[in-house]
């Protein structure tokens, strides 16, 4: 209905186009563009510049006012004419500095079509060091062990120049220097794979000029061990052909350890106090190597090669229990168990083609992708009381994956059509052995076929006197085949086909000073191919893992609500998970006394989370706080009763950029977490660290030496207690979190790559 209603009178148009700059000459991308008619200046049409500042739409007979307008900027009205307007620059609105920025910027952080954009580019987010240093500071986002999490939506999937980054050390490698801006997308479209709950997009800053460039970084950290990092980074531009490559040696140690109380609810009660100090060591070498190639300004090309290759894996723990049986002593065991890894080289081949046809754009992009690795693995376990054992397991791995998809989007109606699809194969084998027959032997195989096609469609609104915005509806159509072997049969009961209908809605805009969004969206989660294995693995006597091939994907209802008001950012997001996939464990048939941990299908899983975020600049200080609730209603029956897990999680955090002279700068990083429940466990302690750098700039800023202190406070402590149905976990872990780093960084005439790929198989990657 609020499409119809905004569809053009006219049927005769010329097209205009134009270029839109900020009061610096640089490009202003995302900013409104509406053809109004004389003379009632009555909305026509629209559409916003892109990232380069251009901007294309028709101007009917009788509607030649251009009106453009964005954040931060006074309105500029201009005459159509005939033909294109030129370069048009914009003039800085000083209202929008009132409020509490003394000294100096625009609002950082605003909604941009489908995402809230912060701006890196010309703000102290650039000197922040990495692309990982960034994503710590981003509004939403939060930095967890293991990667980042946009609040409530879980890990996003992360695009480099609409390029899915593969691995996290990617982020690690980009220097914050590079970056244009970051948007986090908290309610993906039909474009994205239908098990995307969120999406980072990091768009990088268009290096100009030809050349040879070379950026060099050292990093030094020291915790209880030591790790390093080096890495260079090369590029040659010339005319229409860019060339890049990279390589990078990385050393590192980790130490973990963890208190662990565990008891099973068995015909005898056991329980379990234990002790375990694992140790971790890893070489690795990476490279990367590609080129970009414009035919004109309307057609590229590239192809880019990456390869990992794991030098050196070992892990070395101790294990050691303490176990009562009702109470009673009934054995001490101690393990010391070491772990080899033996990694074939890791291979990902992206090639990609990005061309307008007509008013239309092409997008395509192909993948290919595989690695195998080899996990050995000694447990020598002594027993005070019974015998002792000696396991020895040997697992392989061998993933492989190939994938295509395209699309092509074409102004319609005065909107915006998409149409595309997206085809993945991929096949994974994965063997267990165990020689001794502690736990049984398996050879499973995994292949899987998904097909998607999407289209989405968005057409510009006109809220009357009040603002514009746009509106978009979509929907995504995945067919998914999984096939499963044992022992290379084919087995019919734990393979299965889907076929799925995914859709979407949006409507944003602005409304005076207030920019918002509200979507809708259903989502699904696949199982990894890791809970969806059939081998059981030995961690000792009372405890083993496995997988559970017949896991469903899960199904969620998404409605989202954004809107940012200068410097302030609000998010609230209510979420109705069905077959949520839950962490569980259960006896084992005939042996009651041990625990197998898996993954089951729960029935539903509402979660409802609010974020309040402000980022104002007050003259030297830049702020970023967050204040965030998540908040479900579980209910479960664990061991032998029923549960509620309903309590609230509070998170809050407070991050501190002072810029100081003579090219220093000082950062305060503070996170609090509080205790509460997530899923069918509960956090029985709150979490919270403190990080401060101090970095120097020389030699115009292209040499840089930084200092840093990590969780300062040892307050990276986590305690967690897990409800299952035979049996219950308390954990209590840490690890050698408090360190001293020091980075070095050095670049001559340093010209990031142009490269446009997007990626395909995104899903199915990250799943291995």
């Amino acid at each position: 209905m609020l499409i119809s209603m905004t569809l053009p009178v006219g049927l005769s148009a010329q097209a205009v186009g134009g270029k839109l700059v900020d009061e610096n000459g640089r490009p202003l991308a995302y900013a409104n563009v509406v053809v109004l008619s004389l003379p009632d200046s009555a909305f026509v049409t629209g559409t916003v510049s892109n990232e380069d500042g251009a901007f294309r739409l028709d101007c009917p007979e009788g509607a030649d006012l251009l009106r453009v307008s964005s954040v931060g900027y006074v309105s500029l009205y201009k005459r159509c004419g005939k033909g294109d307007v030129g370069t048009l620059r914009m003039r800085p609105d000083a209202r929008m500095l009132d409020e509490v920025t003394v000294k100096a910027d625009l609002p950082v952080t605003r909604m941009k079509d489908d995402a809230l954009e912060t701006r890196v580019q010309g703000t102290v987010l650039s000197k922040a060091g990495t692309a990982e240093d960034v994503l710590a500071r981003i509004p939403g986002l939060q930095k967890t062990k293991d990667g980042f999490e946009v609040f409530g939506k879980g890990a996003p999937l992360i695009y480099i120049n609409g390029r899915k980054m593969r691995n996290r050390t990617e982020l690690d490698q980009l220097s914050s220097e590079d970056i244009k801006s970051v948007e986090v997308v908290h309610n993906p479209g039909a474009r994205y794979d239908a098990t995307v709950g969120a999406v980072v997009r990091i768009r990088t800053v268009k290096r100009q000029g030809d050349g040879f460039g070379i950026r060099l970084r050292s990093s030094y950290d020291q915790s209880v061990n030591t790790d390093f990092v080096e890495q260079a980074d090369m590029n040659y531009r010339h005319n229409s052909l860019d060339v890049f490559s990279m390589i990078r040696f990385s050393k590192t140690d980790d130490r973990q350890e963890d208190l662990l109380e565990q008891t099973t609810y068995a015909d005898t009660l056991w329980t379990q106090s234990n002790y375990q100090r694992a140790d971790e060591d890893y070489r690795e070498l990476s490279g990367r190597i590609g080129f970009n190639y414009d035919f004109n300004d309307r057609h590229s090309i590239g192809v880019r090669y990456d390869v990992v290759k794991m030098l050196h894996s070992t892990e070395s723990s101790i294990f050691d229990s303490e176990v009562q049986a009702d109470g009673v002593p009934y054995d001490i065991l101690h393990s010391d168990i070491y772990g080899e890894g033996d990694f074939r080289p890791e291979h990902s081949l992206n090639a990609y083609y990005a061309g307008q046809i007509g008013r239309g754009q092409l997008e395509w992009d192909a993948d290919y992708y595989s690695d195998v690795y080899t996990g050995n693995v000694l447990n020598v376990e002594g027993s005070q009381d019974h015998t002792d054992r000696t396991v020895t397991s040997q697992n392989k791995v061998d993933n492989k994956l190939a994938a295509t998809k395209a699309s092509f989007t074409h102004p319609l109606w005065g909107g915006s059509l998409s149409v595309g699809g997206e085809y993945t194969y991929t096949d994974r084998h994965d063997d267990y052995i165990n020689p001794e027959g502690y736990v049984p032997t398996s050879y499973s195989r995994i292949c899987e076929q998904n097909l998607a096609g999407f289209v989405q469609y968005s057409h510009p609104l006109r809220f009357g006197k009040l603002g514009g915005g746009q509106a978009s509806l979509g929907v995504r159509y995945e067919h998914d085949d999984f096939d499963y072997y044992e022992n290379n049969t084919y087995v019919p009961g734990q393979s299965r086909a889907y076929d799925n209908f995914f859709p979407n809605a949006s409507l944003s805009g602005q409304l005076g000073k207030v920019q918002f969004q509200l979507s809708y969206a259903a989502k699904t989660r696949r199982p990894d191919y890791s809970q969806l294995r059939n081998n059981i693995t030995y961690a000792n006597r009372f405890t083993w893992q496995t997988g559970n091939p017949r896991l469903k994907p899960s199904l969620t209802h998404d409605l989202t609500a954004v809107g940012v008001w200068r410097f302030l950012q609000a998010v609230l997001s209510y979420k109705v998970t069905r077959d949520y996939i839950l962490y569980w464990g259960v006896p084992v048939e005939g042996q009651s006394a041990v625990t197998l941990i898996n993954h089951i299908n729960c029935d539903r899983l509402p979660t409802l989370t609010a974020m309040l975020s402000a980022s104002p600049s007050i003259g030297p200080w830049n702020l970023n706080a967050s204040v965030v609730l998540r908040k479900q209603w579980l209910s479960l029956e664990t061991a032998g009763q029923r549960h509620m897990y309903d309590n609230p999680i509070f998170i809050g955090t407070l991050d501190n950029v002072f810029t100081l002279p003579a090219g220093f700068q000082f950062t305060a990083d503070f996170s609090y977490q509080s205790r509460g429940d997530a899923q069918n466990g509960t956090c029985k302690r709150p979490l919270y660290f403190l990080n401060v750098g101090l970095r120097k700039s020389f030699l115009h800023d292209a040499l840089s030496i930084e200092v840093r202190g990590n969780d300062l406070l040892l307050g990276y402590k986590q305690e967690f207690r897990l409800c299952m149905q035979s049996a219950q976990i308390n954990d209590l872990t840490w690890s050698d979190s408090r360190s001293f780093s020091l980075t070095v960084r050095y670049r001559f005439n340093a010209a990031k790559s142009k490269y446009k790929g997007t990626g395909a198989g995104l899903d199915a990657k990250s799943r291995f």
